[in-house]
């Protein structure tokens, strides 16, 4: 019985051997970020673990601080996406309303996000650098955001008793803090507990008719 022949790969272009190279150093620097911290994590080794030189990823990266940053903008864009899909797929205000609760649960729950925005907000305390791109994330998750609050609001079984930027900046602030705290906590400040607290101050900002 003759063998299979193999067809012959398809050679990557130049930006797409590129945009691979990128997406495998900065899936390899969210391990080592998540694992040893922005401070105790080595660019030289994270472009070992992820199969290319030194050289590799200082041509595609200042160094390490922008390898985080570049993480950071990853995990926000897909933040991004989800909230966003939420809008276009469900057709009621209340579901909607409700589905968007879950999500910032979710999101301010999850043990890698909590980590990496501790290590963003610490960063941005010690690296001028990182503070100017912590100003421009924030304000980029309150302008999206306030976007979907006022999508949401337009719905008329939908009420917010804040202007939706004031809303996403408590959100924000208030439920990662608690997130936070419930990690360092452990046992003793559930996730469900957490959960229940973010759903309390949720609730407590809007109402559906």
């Amino acid at each position: 019985m003759p063998g299979t022949v193999a067809k012959p790969r398809k050679r990557l272009t130049r930006e797409e051997s590129r945009a691979q190279t990128l997406s495998t150093l900065i899936s390899v620097g969210r391990q080592h970020f998540l694992r040893h911290g922005l401070g105790g994590a080595v660019a030289e080794k994270i472009a070992e673990d992820a199969g290319y030189s030194r050289g590799a990823l200082y041509s595609n990266f200042d160094g390490k601080e922008e390898l985080f940053l570049a993480v950071i903008r990853e995990e926000q864009a897909r933040h991004t996406n989800a909230f966003q899909a939420i809008i276009k797929k469900e057709p009621s205000g209340k579901a909607r309303l409700k589905k968007v609760r879950d999500a910032i649960a979710d999101l301010v729950t999850d043990p890698d996000w909590i980590v990496l925005r501790a290590e963003f907000e610490a960063g941005a305390l010690r690296s001028e650098s990182i503070r100017r791109a912590f100003v421009e994330v924030h304000r980029q998750q309150i302008r999206d955001g306030g976007k979907l609050l006022r999508d949401l609001a337009r719905s008329s079984d939908v009420r917010m008793k804040l202007k939706p930027n004031e809303f996403i900046v408590i959100m924000i602030n208030l439920t990662h803090g608690l997130a936070v705290t419930q990690k360092i906590f452990g046992a003793e400040l559930s996730p469900q507990g957490t959960r229940h607290l973010i759903y309390s101050l949720f609730d407590h900002l809007t109402s559906t008719s």
